[in-house]
């Protein structure tokens, strides 16, 4: 007896495979589109928001007198992406400690003598007054010591000013 055996392909079926294959990278990619586009939202809606000014600390000492404080100019605008970092002039900021009338004597003229410390407290001086006849400042009267040695009250009343202070130098 002849048996005739009919010869079976030895394929495996990929198809079921191949199948799979491509869902999972077609999901793959949606997801990473997906992630793009929240990122993209995000990022303009960041730069929608309109940009913060920055603090600045006026010194009175710097402006001339007769112009009154501005805002700050366009370029002191902050940027996001930019950090800044507030300047505190605290080692030139003193406070009166002490006022003695008439203490101070300088070529036969007495003068207020008046005594500052440092607003961190680590220095003190003594000026005497350059503005006779202006208001005595009162105990804690907070003053910023400019480059000419001058003690310049931070807060004056253009109606009543404060007296202003030359450095002695020791």
């Amino acid at each position: 007896m002849i048996r005739e055996y009919k010869l079976k392909s030895a394929r495996i079926e990929n198809r079921p495979v191949f199948i799979f294959s491509v869902i999972f990278i077609v999901v793959l990619l949606m997801a990473i589109c997906a992630v793009s586009v929240l990122l993209l939202n995000e990022l303009n809606e960041r730069r929608s928001t309109a940009p913060q000014a920055i603090p600045v600390l006026l010194i009175p000492s710097a402006l001339p007198p007769a112009l009154p404080p501005a805002s700050p100019p366009a370029a002191m605008l902050a940027n996001q992406f930019s950090t800044y970092i507030p300047i505190i002039l605290s080692e030139q900021i003193w406070k009166v400690i002490n006022i003695n009338s008439l203490g101070y004597e300088l070529d036969g003229q007495r003068y207020d003598l008046a005594t500052f410390t440092r607003i961190d407290g680590q220095d003190t001086v003594q000026g005497y007054c350059i503005n006779r006849g202006w208001d005595v400042p009162g105990i804690g009267t907070e003053y910023l010591l400019n480059a000419e040695g001058i003690f310049v009250p931070l807060s004056q009343s253009d109606v009543d000013p404060i007296q202003r202070f030359l450095r002695i130098q020791p």
